[in-house]
């Protein structure tokens, strides 16, 4: 078996399920577990982000698309050579990771042709079921039922624990400068962690207005930006801390504004999903979630600090 891994997520699930020998080639993205750096990168980013901000970021972004450009290179000669069996992909967003479409040219020279595997998840449930996919095609299917069973406990806990706790109302950030709600499984991770996010379960994320925010009048405000780990997000959110908007709400006036490790946590559909969710109920519910989240996954952002 070679898998080609062009998910940062099935990555992770398929270290997770022991079969990180199988993985030949990753993209630049996948960086957990640490073992997933020491593959070859077949995908690579057309712009160098670091030190842009967020703002930069999206305007260009959005200057590929107009062009009906991709943010990637996908680097054909290399999956030639690796000759995968398998390559995982995802169809959420052209962004965070390579689409079927877009590899499809790639692999048409390589022999045998490999076997895609597309992961399209909106909800925790697609979640679990992706990673018995993953399972099946590099034949691991126990540990993937196993790995499931685990996680879906995991969940049952948290939620059997907030089910009768107060649901605080949550303005979790998907990108912040434009801001961005939540989107896909993000709201429903909010909501078994005891909180009502403005976010849709099931839907994409989506530029918000002020005015929309403050209608909503959320009492804590996350900000975990797509892709961003805690020290990005942590600077984000003090700039965000700045906006006159922003003052103006619940969260804001009562300090109870934070940063999280988007990147591990909430961006992508893996089994360290299921600690995002142990993140926001340490958040929302920090007496009854006391030590639950995994240490430096968050941290609450004060106005002066």
């Amino acid at each position: 078996m070679r898998v080609v891994s062009l998910v940062p997520s099935a990555t992770e699930v398929l270290f997770t399920l022991g079969a990180g020998d199988d993985v030949v080639g990753v993209t630049y993205a996948c960086d957990y577990p640490p073992e997933a750096r020491t593959r070859p990168i077949v995908v690579s980013p057309k712009i160098d982000t670091r030190g842009l901000s967020s703002r930069e970021i999206d305007r260009i972004v959005s200057e590929l698309y107009a062009k009906g450009e991709l943010p990637y290179v996908v680097d054909k000669r290399l999956l030639s050579v690796l000759r995968p069996s398998v390559v995982v992909t995802q169809g959420l967003c052209e962004v965070c990771a390579v689409t079927p479409g877009s590899i499809e040219e790639a692999i048409k020279d390589i022999r045998p042709v490999p076997k895609i595997l597309t992961l399209h998840p909106h909800s925790i449930e697609d979640m679990l079921t992706d990673i018995l996919k993953i399972g099946e095609a590099v034949g691991r299917v126990e540990e993937a039922r196993e790995l499931v069973a685990q996680l879906r406990e995991e969940v049952r806990r948290i939620a059997e624990k907030t089910i009768r706790l107060e649901r605080g109302r949550t303005f979790f950030m998907e990108w912040v400068d434009p801001p961005y709600c939540s989107g896909h499984w993000v709201p429903e991770m909010v909501e078994l962690a005891g909180g009502v996010d403005l976010g849709v379960k099931g839907k994409p994320s989506r530029r918000v207005t002020p005015e929309e925010v403050l209608r909503f009048s959320p009492e804590l405000i996350i900000c975990g930006p797509c892709g961003y780990g805690l020290q990005e997000s942590y600077r984000d959110a003090k700039l965000l801390m700045g906006e006159d908007w922003v003052r103006e709400t619940p969260a804001f006036i009562n300090g109870e504004v934070y940063a999280v490790n988007a990147s591990i946590y909430f961006s992508r559909h893996s089994p360290s999903t299921v600690k995002g969710i142990s993140i926001l109920a340490e958040i929302i519910h920090p007496k009854e979630f006391r030590g639950a989240a995994p240490p430096n996954s968050f941290v609450k952002v004060g106005a002066i600090d």
